[in-house]
C-alpha cells in the first residue's frame, strides 16, 4: 500500500490514464489508407519504425506524414495522415481532470507520456476545466522534445533530475507494464493502470486522509 506522507510527487502517463485512447482505430484508419503494419507498428507497449522516430523527434510531423505517402495510396493528403493519427483520441473525462487538481493541492504534478508534435497539436489545448495539460500539470515531459522515450531508464532519470524530488518521493502511473517495470528498477514506486477510471476512485478514497 502507497504512503502517501513519503509522496512529494505524482508522474502521470496521458493515454488511458489521463486522457483515453484506442489504438484499434488508428490501425483500421491506416489500413484503410493502405498502411500495412508488416514492417513498422503501433501498439500499446511500443512503437517502432516510423512511429518511433516521431516520437523520438527524430523527425518532424512533415517528415512523418511524408514518410508515410510512401507506404500509403496515391493522392493521400497531410490531412488524411495526421485524422488517421490523431483518430485514436476518445477525449477526457471531467473527474480524472478534478481528481488530478485536487491531488494538486498536495503533491507536484508531473506528466510523462511518449507522444509527438501532431498529437500533442490535437489534445493538448482542449482539456475540461483547464484547458490545456501545461496548466494542468506543475510541468509536462514530452517523449519527443526529450529525444528518448519509455520504457529506457534514461528518460526517468531526466525527469528526476529536472525534478526537486528523488525516486522514493515520486510515484508513477502508466498503463504499460514494461514502463513499470522500468520506473520500479529505478525505485520509482508506480500504479500499473488497467482501468483508467479505477486510479481517480482509488486517489478520491485516499486524498481525506491524506
Amino acid at each position: 500500500m502507497t504512503n502517501f506522507n513519503k509522496k512529494k510527487c505524482i508522474i502521470f502517463d496521458l493515454g488511458n490514464v489521463v486522457l483515453d485512447i484506442d489504438l484499434n482505430i488508428t490501425y483500421q484508419r491506416f489500413e484503410a489508407l493502405g498502411f500495412s503494419y508488416s514492417a513498422d507498428y503501433i501498439n500499446k507497449y511500443k512503437q517502432s519504425g516510423i512511429f518511433g522516430d516521431i516520437e523520438e523527434g527524430r523527425i518532424s510531423s512533415d517528415e512523418f506524414c511524408e514518410r508515410m505517402k510512401q507506404q500509403l495510396h496515391p493522392n493521400v493528403s497531410n490531412n488524411d495522415i495526421k485524422d488517421a493519427w490523431n483518430a485514436l483520441f476518445l477525449g477526457y473525462k471531467p473527474e480524472r481532470i478534478e481528481t488530478i487538481l485536487k491531488l494538486k493541492e498536495k503533491f507536484k504534478v508531473y506528466l510523462l507520456s511518449n507522444t509527438n508534435a501532431i498529437h500533442i497539436d490535437f489534445c493538448a489545448y482542449n482539456v475540461p476545466i483547464v484547458g490545456s495539460l501545461e496548466k494542468l500539470f506543475d510541468k509536462v515531459f514530452y517523449s519527443y522534445k526529450m529525444g528518448m522515450r519509455k520504457p529506457d531508464k534514461n528518460i526517468f532519470e531526466a525527469v528526476l533530475n529536472d525534478i526537486p524530488f528523488s525516486a522514493e518521493e515520486s510515484l508513477f502511473l502508466d498503463d504499460s507494464p514494461a514502463n513499470v517495470e522500468a520506473a520500479e528498477k529505478l525505485g520509482i514506486e508506480s500504479w500499473l493502470i488497467e482501468d483508467p477510471n479505477g486510479w481517480t476512485k482509488k486517489f478520491n478514497h485516499e486524498i481525506s486522509r491524506i
